[in-house]
């Protein structure tokens, strides 16, 4: 938790500048539609929305106050309303948020976990720990806000800002002395996480993804690493097997900030990099099946073994990273290791149906190349040899991988994901995502420009797609079903229908099995 200090200039200064409204602010809030009477609202201009238009709204709804960007814009005479008008306001309004509900980050250790891959792994299994270790812990990403198990369903994996420190003051409330947050690359450029003050900040990969928005990798890559040089940071967890993680381990030695890098390559390969005063977490000597992963650590002269019922080759990686988040946060190696043995799997992440007499349907929210190819790597390396029915000859168990990519995004990943699925998988199914506004066909071709061979077909339908999939495998095969995870949607021309591809997974086993229990009785 971040040390209590006397006010500095900035905070004096938004005091002064919200006594001004000469009303008292109890309730903060930027969007515009979840405006109640007596709130104060921060009419902000966004990304695809300007927020000053909803002023005659919600002075007819009541609110009691109204602070508003200034840039390009004047206060209409008419409008008989306490009102603020602030430059800068969206990079402002967590700032004033925080003022407003008590500063609570400064009472939470509050840890941010940036990359393409792994932050809601990371995130759930960090809170799932320290709730192990008897530190109540809340969560804050891509399924949900909340606490570990009861976590409340958003649209958005980082909240706007306002709203972000209305839920640190209320987990702070409810006991919470942790929270762990998935720190998107949209959230850190879009100053949604301004006015939090982070202990822990935590790398996990950077791969390709979000580069309709970001434009480059560069550009992707920098609004990451704003989170590790954030004003009063304490720690950094780095991925030293990613190039990023080594060049912002150079880039903090002249920082007042504690490092821990992780990784599995052999600690000589890194340590030329690492700066004397910065720890390394090793691990070597994987070991995984579809039931848990294991492998060996050694840290500050240490050593210790790790296993976990969880599966998934990559999630050793995602696993490495929390044991070196709970060093950070002051617990030491081995009530690290006893905690992370009691993770369990997050929804929609390497989420293991069917097996026994039916083949291994994994659903993953696997959505970039770099995603997909670890996660079919992995499941490749599991496969086992099957008898045949029609005699002892050994066969090769089975790979099927269903896969699709959103609308409106990132074009140039889609033959990528194409050329990736064919290449790793025995039999691909390209499907539908969240089209979007976009034409599914479209998408869909895009895909299949990567995918080459006989092995490759599309089905736009995606129950349709799952349905083959799981027909086609038999005991021993492995069918991915990638891209959407743990959604309970699918959207289409901006109207989201209900869609869950694990509820479409049971159906399909519940029907296989039918047959076989009939004929049984």
């Amino acid at each position: 938790m971040n040390a209590l200090s006397r006010p500095g200039a900035e905070e004096v200064y938004l005091a002064g500048l919200l006594d001004r409204l000469s009303v008292k602010i109890q309730h903060l809030v930027a969007d515009s539609r979840k405006l109640r009477s007596g709130d104060t609202f921060l009419a902000c201009v966004g990304e695809q929305h300007d927020a000053r238009n909803d002023i005659p709204r919600a002075i007819a709804l009541g609110v009691n106050a109204i602070i508003w960007e200034k840039q390009g814009f004047s206060w209409k005479p008419e409008w008989k309303i306490p009102n603020l008008g602030v430059t800068g306001l969206r990079h402002e309004a967590g700032k004033i948020a925080s003022q407003v509900y008590g500063y609570p980050s400064r009472y939470l250790r509050l840890v941010g976990i940036t990359g393409t891959n792994g932050k809601t792994t990371c995130s759930h299994w960090y809170a799932q720990a320290m709730q192990a270790l008897g530190e109540k812990t809340a969560v804050i990403g891509t399924l949900g806000h909340g606490f570990p198990g009861a976590c409340i369903q958003t649209s958005c994996t980082t909240p706007d800002a306002v709203y972000l420190q209305q839920l640190m003051a209320e987990y702070l409330q409810s006991g919470a002395r942790s929270l762990v947050m998935e720190a998107s690359s949209h959230g850190l450029a879009q100053d949604r996480l301004a006015g939090s003050e982070f202990s822990i900040a935590v790398l996990t990969n950077l791969t390709r993804d979000h580069l309709d928005y970001h434009g480059s990798m560069d550009a992707y890559a920098a609004a990451k690493a704003r989170l590790f040089f954030w004003e009063g940071l304490q720690h950094a967890v780095l991925n030293l097997d990613e190039v990023l993680g080594v060049e912002l381990s150079q880039q903090l030695t002249q920082k007042d900030i504690s490092v821990i890098g992780y990784g599995f390559r052999q600690p000589y390969d890194r340590v030329i990099y690492a700066p004397n005063n910065h720890k390394i977490l090793y691990g070597s000597n994987v070991r995984f099946t579809m039931q848990h992963i294991s492998f060996d650590v050694e840290f500050d002269k240490q050593q210790a073994s790790l296993h976990c019922h969880v599966t998934g080759r990559y999630n050793a990686y995602n696993l490495l990273a929390v044991l070196a988040t709970l060093l950070v946060s002051g617990i030491d190696l081995q009530d690290a290791i006893t905690a992370l043995q009691c993770v369990r799997s997050i929804p929609g992440r390497m989420e293991k149906l069917g097996g026994e007499h039916q083949p291994i349907v994994i659903v993953d929210f696997a959505h970039t190349p770099d995603a997909l190819s670890e996660v079919l790597t992995g499941l490749r390396e599991t496969l086992t040899n099957t008898h045949s029915k029609k005699g002892t000859r050994k066969k090769r168990a089975k790979l099927v991988c269903v896969v699709g990519c959103g609308g409106e995004r990132d074009r140039g990943k889609r033959p990528l994901i194409g050329e990736i699925a064919a290449r790793l998988a025995d039999e691909v199914i390209i499907t539908s995502d969240n089209p979007r506004h976009e034409n599914p066909k479209e998408i869909i071709d895009d895909i299949m420009r990567g995918a080459h061979g006989k092995h490759c077909s599309s089905e736009e339908d995606r129950a349709a797609a799952i349905y083959r999939a799981i027909h086609s495998a038999h005991q021993g095969d492995i069918v991915l079903i990638a891209g959407k995870g743990a959604e309970t949607y699918q959207e289409i021309q901006g109207k989201k229908y209900p869609f869950d591809d694990r509820e479409i997974v049971r159906q399909v086993l519940h029907d296989l099995a039918g047959p076989k229990l009939q004929a049984r009785g």
